[in-house]
């Protein structure tokens, strides 16, 4: 593969939301968690852990979880939440839940801080996550990142049985998509990109910080 196939890949990666009901089989997903294995770790730690199911009746129970959830918070601030529904999760060909073992976060020799040793303890099961995303993209699969927050977590542990010493981040969909979302606006490389020093001229006013970069 030369730069231009990877940055193919890389372009067609989109968080797709509308799934359509298809499968997928344990040799393409296997094809995903050897790209995972194969992504960069802090002290070569790994500390990934993959919990994967093509339950229906699992994918089903997640989505009411998730439900729940935003019935809540809306009810909560009927007004001001915008948070985004995920019944996808129940129409998908895959769900992965994404597991960290934190107690990786001591082989960081080097690294004092606990606020440090969290970042990259987390840094390292996203690149692995990332990893994943663009071989399922390569294949014609459609991910999205879904947060696991303290309201669902208990709910999910319990369900997908994950032991304690594990923490469990996100949840990925894995499946074809309905349809390939349209790319969003990106910033210029001359926006972000600084050479030697920070040029201030390059920093975003407030006015500008959005959901996303508006064209």
């Amino acid at each position: 593969m030369d730069i231009r196939e990877l940055m193919e890949v890389m372009a067609a990666r989109r968080s797709v939301r509308v799934y359509r009901r298809g499968q997928i089989t344990d040799e393409q997903l296997r094809l995903m968690f050897e790209a995972a294995r194969l992504a960069p770790s802090g002290a070569n730690s790994q500390p990934w852990e993959f919990i994967v199911t093509r339950d229906r009746a699992k994918m089903r129970k997640v989505r009411a979880i998730y439900s729940a959830e935003w019935n809540q918070r809306k009810l909560e601030d009927p007004v001001n939440y915008k948070g985004l529904k995920k019944d996808y999760v129940g129409d998908v060909s895959a769900l992965v839940l994404v597991c960290g073992d934190a107690r990786t976060r001591r082989v960081y020799l080097t690294t004092r801080q606990p606020s440090d040793r969290e970042k990259l303890f987390q840094a390292n099961v996203a690149n692995a996550v990332e990893h994943m995303m663009l071989a399922a993209a390569s294949m014609g699969f459609g991910t999205v990142w879904v947060s696991v927050r303290k309201e669902v977590e208990p709910e999910l542990r319990a369900l997908f049985e994950v032991p304690r010493p594990l923490r469990l981040l996100w949840v990925m969909p894995v499946g074809r998509p309905r349809a390939w979302p349209k790319p969003k606006p990106r910033r210029k490389l001359d926006d972000f990109v600084h050479w030697e020093t920070y040029d201030r001229s390059k920093l975003r006013p407030e006015s500008k910080i959005t959901s996303w970069p508006k064209s």
